[in-house]
């Protein structure tokens, strides 16, 4: 291998380790919900105003950030954004007031929002010729660290009291800090070959920039918004469904974590056995596979059937569980490398709106959804809906025009 790219590798590792550790402090949040509305005193599903002002914080704001980062050098924010988040996550167990709650999970929120764009757009220029490959490792150490937050935070939760669980969170401290300090110091000494390898190839004065292809990135934006509806709003719902059940943290977290899991392993499959040409075919095959055990997942029995030797316990709601994150996740990462390879001069940007405007506005719907449905005494209609946005995004990403340069 070639000093450079030894340092592509190096450079990537890091990029992927503070992904890995900012996805485990942003999910901790996911099986907690009905845990922080006791803790201040709310109704069940009280606090869910506070969680979509806070999702929509975190992923409209990081249009700002790719905006302004296709304009600046703010490589600082790569580890910044996640110093903030990890502050604001880990002190939550303190705050019995939902304004103070949800004025901390929005400061979080946009430290999580301006991490993703500059590194993903780092991340995927560090190797143009294999964008959707190294998105994929990008985005699959983002999974393992979704997968690993709801349990992690699920179990200590569960090892205090209720008085003292959420304050277990301050635990994050204790490796978080490590970790970023890590990152920190690796991307500082590899600074000036940072630059070097990772530059957006400047267009020069005199060429235009290219025009924007309008149509194709309407159709994937909504296609975006309809891919991750299912994976922003099926560990919410089943976390209030387990919560009624009388299951406790640690089992809510343990579907989440599943869920999750199944998100890192379609971005495993994508690395490793999706090439250039398969793209499109990529971004409509597996929603349009996910129809069904997105839609039965509502349905099955939440009784586990297998108990293992360290108390966590499977069942049927975790194998469609691990199922539909699988066929959501191989597709996230070409996705995400799709968008950058339709705007190449505004990566950022790009990055942003697949990793942060499509989630907030699939928020907003998911939230009105979900509103109608338990206010016509049907929420598990909302599984149904879950389908019908896996159809729509199949077709609207069959639409897209294969890409003249699949780099």
């Amino acid at each position: 291998m070639t000093n450079p790219a030894r340092i592509c590798i190096q450079i990537l590792l890091l990029l992927c380790l503070a992904h890995f550790t900012v996805d485990i402090i942003a999910t901790t949040i996911l099986p907690l919900l009905p845990t922080m509305e006791e803790q201040m005193g709310l109704q069940p599903e009280g606090f869910l105003y506070g969680y979509i002002i806070w999702r929509i914080t975190d992923s409209c704001s990081q249009m700002a950030f790719g905006f302004l980062g296709d304009r600046y050098r703010i490589r600082f924010i790569i580890w910044a954004g996640p110093l903030l988040a990890l502050l604001c996550f880990s002190v939550i167990g303190y705050v019995e007031s939902p304004a103070v709650m949800v004025t901390l999970l929005v400061l979080g929120g946009i430290g999580i929002a301006a991490f993703h764009p500059e590194c993903a757009a780092t991340a995927g220029n560090l190797s143009p010729d294999n964008r959707s490959r190294f998105m994929a490792m990008f985005a699959l150490s983002g999974y393992l660290g979704q997968s690993i937050g709801p349990i992690y935070a699920g179990s200590i939760s569960d090892a205090f009291a209720l008085t003292f669980a959420l304050k277990g969170l301050t635990w994050n401290f204790a490796w978080g800090l490590p970790i970023l300090l890590i990152v920190t110091l690796g991307l500082r000494r590899t600074h000036t070959k940072l630059e070097t390898q990772t530059a957006t190839p400047v267009i020069p004065d005199t060429l235009p920039s290219a025009p924007l292809p309008t149509r194709e990135m309407c159709l994937l934006f909504t296609s975006g918004i309809f891919r991750v509806m299912p994976v922003l709003g099926i560990p919410i719902v089943l976390s209030y469904l387990l919560a009624n059940s009388g299951f406790n943290d640690m089992d809510k977290g343990a579907v989440a974590s599943v869920f999750m899991a199944g998100l890192g392993i379609g971005g495993i499959s994508c690395a490793l056995g999706i090439g250039r040409n398969h793209q499109r075919l990529i971004l409509w095959l597996p929603p349009l596979l996910a129809t069904v055990p997105v839609v039965a997942i509502g349905y099955v029995d939440l009784v586990p059937w297998i108990r293992l030797t360290n108390g966590l316990s499977l069942g049927p709601i975790h194998i469609l569980a691990l199922t539909i994150g699988a066929l959501q996740g191989i597709a996230m990462p070409v996705f995400i490398s799709f968008a950058q390879q339709l705007m190449p001069d505004r990566q950022r940007l790009a990055s942003s709106l697949t990793m942060g405007v499509t989630w907030g506005t699939a928020t907003l719907i998911f939230y009105a959804a979900f509103s109608i449905f338990k206010f016509n005494g049907n929420p598990q209609g909302i599984y149904w809906f879950f389908g019908a946005t896996c159809l729509i995004c199949a077709i609207t990403s069959s639409l897209l025009r294969p890409l003249k340069n699949n780099a």
